[in-house]
């Protein structure tokens, strides 16, 4: 087991967001197939000029966001923590998105927290070690279910992403994203806005 201070576990999350922005958003160049796929979605310059394969970069941004969730019992609880990364075009759109999490049950002694050795996040552990896809009902894993949100995400702003509706169980209330995503949504949502939020320009 190892003892971790709630900040370690703040600093741990935040570098598992970063590494998810230089694998997922790292520069205009890996995007640039990306925005061409999605060109459909997006509308405007920067749509058509992805799909023409010589968008320009102009005004792009990069964000990255962490959010954390925790449910609290009378000697610890359990932890959930959100990592978002996007890349927005020039009208602040997003061109790409990616999210993972990091679940982890933890227990509280002394002031410090007992978390598990295996700290591994959804997307590290895949389908070997969280076999979702074995229990869904519509038979696929939580990263094809997290990939297919960021792709319905894509062409939207922060305001609109913010503004997508769940049902009470937290999953998509849009038939169409549903189809292809059952999981909980509105923390992955509530995150990937904060990046869109809190995004720096490029370059």
């Amino acid at each position: 087991m190892k003892i971790l201070h709630p900040k370690q576990i703040r600093r741990l999350a935040t570098l598992a967001a970063s590494a998810l922005l230089l694998a997922g958003c790292s520069g205009p160049s890996s995007m640039s197939s990306s925005s061409g796929s999605s060109s459909g979605s997006m509308g405007g310059t920067a749509g058509s000029a992805g799909s023409a394969g010589s968008a320009s970069t102009e005004g792009w941004k990069a964000g990255l966001a962490v959010v954390s969730e925790s449910e609290a019992g009378d000697a610890g609880g359990e932890v959930s923590t959100i990592a978002a990364a996007v890349l927005l075009d020039g009208e602040g759109r997003i061109l790409h998105t990616v999210v993972d999490e990091l679940e982890t049950q933890v227990s509280a002694a002394e002031g410090s927290l007992t978390l598990p050795d295996d700290l591994r996040t959804k997307r590290q552990k895949g389908d070997g070690d969280y076999p979702l896809a074995a229990v869904s009902e519509i038979g696929k894993g939580w990263a094809d279910q997290a990939d297919a949100l960021a792709k319905h995400l894509e062409g939207m702003t922060a305001s609109e992403v913010a503004a997508l509706k769940t049902d009470d169980e937290g999953r998509a209330a849009d038939p169409d994203l549903l189809a292809g995503c059952t999981i909980r949504i509105d923390g992955y949502r509530d995150a990937i806005a904060k990046a869109c939020r809190e995004a720096k320009p490029i370059g």
